[in-house]
Formats: C-alpha cells, sequence, structure tokens
C-alpha cells in the first residue's frame, strides 16, 4: 500500500515540478513589464514602468499617465514649491519660481537590464518656458545619473535661476562625439535639472512652426545626464500611436542600451504612456549594430 501511495505523491510531484518548468519556459519566451512607484498628479496618476524582451534586454521605458491625469491639472504656474527666495525677503515672487509641477519616479529595474537610466521626473509647466516653449505641456526626464548628482545643482542668479558656478559648469561642452550634430546650448540651465541642449533642427526653432513636441539632451560638466520628451498638453490629448525619431551621437561615454526613438501611445480611455523604445546597446564611446525592438 505505501509503496503504491509513494508511486502516487512522486508522480504527483513530477507534475507540479514539469508545471513549474512549463510555466517558467512560459514567462521566458514573454515580454515582461514591471511597474514602478505611483504618483498622484491632476485627478489621476503617473507610474513608471521598464519593458524587457524574453532576454531581459530593454525594449521601453516610459512613464504610464491615468485617464486623469491630463484632466484637473494647475491652470497658472507654481508658486508654492519649486521656488527660491533669492532675494531673502521670505517671500517668493514670479521671477523666484521655476514655476512647474514635479513629480519624481523610480526606475523599477536594476542595472543588469543594461539600461543608463536610473530615475525619471514628469513635470507640468501650466505656461511652459520662455517662445517657442510658451504652450501648457509636460517634460519627461530619463536620467543617467544618481539623484544626488542632479539635487545639488542649486539655484541662483543665473540661467534659469541657477547657481553661476553651477551654471558654468552645466555648460561645459559636451564631446562632440557624445552629443547629436544640431544640439545647441542656448544657457537653459535649470536648478535640480542641468543644461536643456535644443535640437537646432526641430520644427519649432528650424521652421518657426508651433511647439507640440520635441526632444532634449541634458548635460551637466560635459556629459549627458538626462533625455528629455517635451509633450504639449494638446499632443499628448489627442495621439493615439506615435513614435519619432532622437537624433543620435557618434557613440555614448558609458556602455549600455540607449534609445533611438520616443513614442506617445494611448486608448480610448484616456490613457497614455510616453516612452523611450528602439533601443540600442553603445559600447563605451561607439554602438554595435544591436537594436531591440518593442512587440506591438
Amino acid at each position: 500500500m505505501w509503496a503504491a501511495v509513494l508511486s502516487r505523491r512522486n508522480l504527483g510531484v513530477a507534475v507540479v515540478l514539469a508545471f513549474g518548468l512549463f510555466v517558467s519556459a512560459a514567462v521566458k519566451d514573454k515580454e515582461q513589464t514591471i511597474r514602478g512607484r505611483v504618483e498622484k498628479i491632476g485627478r489621476g496618476t503617473v507610474q513608471s514602468f521598464v519593458t524587457l524582451n524574453p532576454r531581459g534586454a530593454p525594449t521601453a521605458i516610459g512613464v504610464e499617465i491615468s485617464a486623469g491625469a491630463l484632466e484637473e491639472l494647475p491652470p497658472v504656474p507654481n508658486t508654492t514649491s519649486r521656488c527660491y527666495d533669492l532675494d531673502g525677503n521670505g517671500k517668493h515672487t514670479g521671477h523666484e519660481c521655476i514655476g512647474d509641477v514635479e513629480r519624481i519616479l523610480d526606475v523599477p529595474v536594476d542595472s543588469s537590464a543594461g539600461l543608463p537610466f536610473k530615475w525619471i521626473t514628469v513635470n507640468w509647466n501650466a505656461a511652459g518656458h520662455p517662445a517657442p516653449y510658451n504652450r501648457p505641456h509636460f517634460d519627461f526626464h530619463f536620467y543617467a545619473v544618481d539623484r544626488a548628482v542632479v539635487e545639488a545643482i542649486t539655484p541662483g542668479r543665473c540661467g534659469e535661476l541657477v547657481d553661476c558656478g553651477h551654471f558654468t559648469r552645466a555648460t561645459r561642452p559636451v564631446p562632440a562625439q557624445h552629443l547629436p550634430t544640431g544640439h545647441i546650448n542656448v544657457g537653459a540651465v535649470v536648478p535640480r535639472m542641468g543644461n536643456h541642449l535644443l535640437d537646432s533642427q526641430s520644427p519649432e526653432l528650424k521652421d518657426s512652426l508651433p511647439f507640440t513636441r520635441t526632444f532634449i539632451y541634458g548635460a551637466y560638466e560635459g556629459e549627458l545626464i538626462f533625455w528629455e520628451p517635451m509633450i504639449t498638453l494638446d499632443m499628448l490629448r489627442k495621439t493615439r500611436n506615435a513614435c519619432w525619431s532622437i537624433s543620435q551621437p557618434q557613440g555614448f561615454a558609458q556602455a549600455g542600451y540607449y534609445p533611438t526613438r520616443y513614442c506617445v501611445r494611448g486608448n480610448r480611455e484616456g490613457e497614455r504612456t510616453v516612452s523611450l523604445e528602439g533601443f540600442r546597446y553603445s559600447t563605451a564611446g561607439r554602438d554595435k549594430d544591436v537594436q531591440v525592438e518593442r512587440s506591438r
């Protein structure tokens, strides 16, 4: 009797193990999305995510935006946070405020995924920036340096409210091989961000067309520190599925997977994602011909 029981038990264990191996194999054959911290904004939420292919290589990193997040946003610039009392009078006036509303998100995978990005910010700008970017829009900063580096860029009277010493450090030229041709320094250095290098070939600069979306590289001390899609609220609301190319340098200072396009995707319920995609692996200093695509 015991022999029969043990035989049945062993058969059951074998079935469970076989099923486990089957499930494990099935998971490994599928793309997976890992989600990070949720933050409230507007009438909804934003949440970071990373999508990996079956080999564990990244195919997308981005921000999921709930339908309500694009509604009931603050209609005027923020004057309660992201402000700096530069004249020491204990009050904030308009010229002492960046004006945006910021949410900080994590990158929910570790360095084994090969991504250079460490954290993300979502910044709502009710009044935009100086022309041609003076339309309500979102900035999505994907940072490739530790948060402490960025937090140490302190406010002051240079650039866009940044300390003059940090302005000098932020505007140090990025080596030509690490910066796409046509990206220019206009002194747009922001505290707790860095220098914003604009694409001189973008439609709003080259052809004076209305700003709807653009891509910016961020720099500090001669290195790229963030990748930034900047997209108007109107563009986010009406776009369902679109991607645009990201200008590429000859190579990057650090090895890893780097995006070649940014995308806005959405559905009829009003949910959106803003993502970096089309990753290409770069060794330190130059690109390899290995591109990773996202499943549709």
